[in-house]
């Protein structure tokens, strides 16, 4: 109880401290370290701008006058403890369907945990009338968070993702879909797509919208009400069409081509600039090494120890025997395994810095978006192995735009990822690309980031973007789609056809063979 009303006490000094800044509640949903790295680009310039800040984290951070953190404690273990059983079993997700249903069942069972969170209570403990001038939702999942806009009497709404564009954005805002050139993220398609598998890409779609719209939002839905106790009328699917602005993780030189409204806004790659210090150890193996550094990373979500004993003795005798290259490997445990001096094994590795030093010549990766975006940006080739969610068309980007190859996570092994590397390192093109790629990424009028506050406080300046809204979302779906139209027209095309076939008919009275009669 103490705690929560220091939070409190903290954040309404905070809103006294500076004169002309604006409160900023910034809902964190995802309990990823990747997705705490990108939203925290957005949320720390937000707070060298003057602006306070209370944030929801699930990343421990220290609450300082004007930026109050309301952490949720070992929330990433609750994740865990919940998926024990099944913690490295991805071979499920590589069929689409199950994939688009396990990524919704993770949304479900994070959110199942997040609504009992002391954070959460903390945050209902402040007054109503507390003055929020604007809040940002990390609309990848929680959507029963949104609760949070009538809590506290409606501030404007800006929907962000680290999660490229998900699915579902088109809820959001009036994105034109069309599936039959936009792959669905769990699948593996082109943009340019034969007969059968437009056919599987547009069942994938619906799959995924019935079962969003269908399922797991009337289940965030029940949700909102009882964390709000009854208090919110409005459904949880129209809260989020309240979006003011949506800032997406993409950006075209990298992305499948998709049509996108003014109020959604591309600043795919704004956490690449990001300051991170390289150790001065991992510095000198990079200038020892002679051809260069492999770096191998998964990120976050997805651990090297998760191939298994054989698979990583197998990886380790690769590295060995490839003694002019060296390799730092992110591994967070490293027992009964004797590293060679060419090997540098290490729990954290700030990929950024790594990425950008001209020595490193391939990245090996989980297929994870924002490190393919530092790859990308840096001119970095990759290999991709794709575990779950949109990986698998993350990886499939890669191999279209020349970059790099996949490997299935299921042949993952010291042979096949031997041949990948040889094809990769020895052959030329495949950095050239990179390099061409970069050049694209790269020039642009303004950082991403600097789009994404600029749009951000101007959100705040204007109390909305309302002429950059789309009016369907005050229409209904069949006068979006025009299908009153179509009905009245099918009604009067039905009506004409009776009357003509009605007054068509020959006069059949008299019997047959009779003459007429003459006067």
């Amino acid at each position: 109880m103490a705690l929560r009303w220091i939070a409190v006490l903290a954040a309404c000094l905070a809103m006294g401290s500076v004169a002309r800044a604006e409160n900023i509640l910034f809902l964190q949903t995802t309990p990823s370290k990747s997705h705490h790295i990108w939203n925290k680009q957005i949320f720390e310039r937000l707070y060298e701008n003057g602006h306070n800040l209370t944030i929801l984290s699930f990343e421990p951070e220290t609450s300082v006058p004007g930026k109050t953190f309301l952490v949720m404690e070992d929330f990433n273990a609750k994740i865990t403890a919940a998926y024990a059983e099944h913690a490295s079993d991805f071979s499920s997700y590589q069929h689409a369907f199950a994939n688009i249903y396990n990524v919704y069942q993770y949304y479900a069972t994070a959110s199942r945990i997040l609504e009992h969170e002391d954070a959460i209570r903390q945050l209902l403990a402040y007054p109503k009338t507390f003055r929020f001038d604007l809040v940002i939702h990390d609309f990848t999942m929680g959507q029963f968070l949104l609760g949070f806009l009538e809590h506290f009497n409606n501030p404007p709404l800006v929907s962000v993702s680290p999660y490229n564009i998900p699915s579902y954005t088109h809820y959001l805002a009036d994105i034109p879909l069309y599936t039959t050139y936009v792959p669905h993220p769990a699948s593996s398609f082109h943009s340019r797509m034969n007969f059968i598998e437009r056919v599987k890409n547009t069942i994938y779609w619906w799959f995924d919208m019935l079962y969003r719209q269908q399922v797991f939002m009337p289940s965030e839905q029940q949700r909102m009400r009882r964390v709000f106790a009854g208090a919110n009328s409005t459904h949880v699917k129209l809260l989020e069409k309240r979006s003011e602005l949506v800032l997406v993780n993409s950006d075209p030189a990298v992305d499948f081509y998709q049509l996108l409204p003014p109020n959604v806004v591309q600043v795919g790659g704004l956490h690449i600039k990001r300051a991170e210090e390289m150790p001065p150890m991992m510095k000198q193996f990079i200038a020892r090494a002679t051809k260069g550094v492999v770096l191998f990373s998964f990120g976050t979500n997805v651990q090297s120890e998760m191939l298994g004993p054989e698979v990583n003795r197998q990886l380790l005798e690769l590295f060995r025997g490839m003694p002019e290259y060296g390799f730092i490997w992110k591994h967070a445990n490293a027992d009964n395994m004797v590293m060679p001096p060419n090997v540098l094994m290490t729990p954290w590795v700030p990929q950024s810095a790594v990425l950008a030093n001209s020595r490193t010549k391939l990245l090996v990766s989980h297929g994870g978006l924002l490190s393919l975006q530092e790859a990308v940006w840096n001119g970095v080739p990759v290999i991709g192995v794709p575990f779950f969610a949109d990986q698998f068309s993350n990886v499939r980007r890669i191999e279209l735009a020349g970059i790099g190859v996949g490997i299935a996570s299921d042949r993952m092994n010291g042979v096949t990822l031997k041949e990948a590397m040889d094809k990769i390192l020895s052959d030329g093109s495949y950095r050239a690309r990179a390099k061409e790629l970069s050049h694209q990424f790269r020039t642009q009028p303004q950082t991403p980031l600097d789009r994404a506050i600029f749009w951000i406080e101007k959100v705040i300046a204007t109390k909305g973007l309302r002429y950059l809204r789309s009016p369907t979302r005050d229409m209904a779906p069949y006068q979006v789609y025009g299908l009153d139209m179509v009905a009245v027209v099918l009604l009067v095309m039905l009506g004409y056809y009776l009357i003509f076939k009605r007054h068509s008919k020959p006069a059949s009275n008299q019997p047959a063979g009779d003459k007429p009669k003459t006067e």
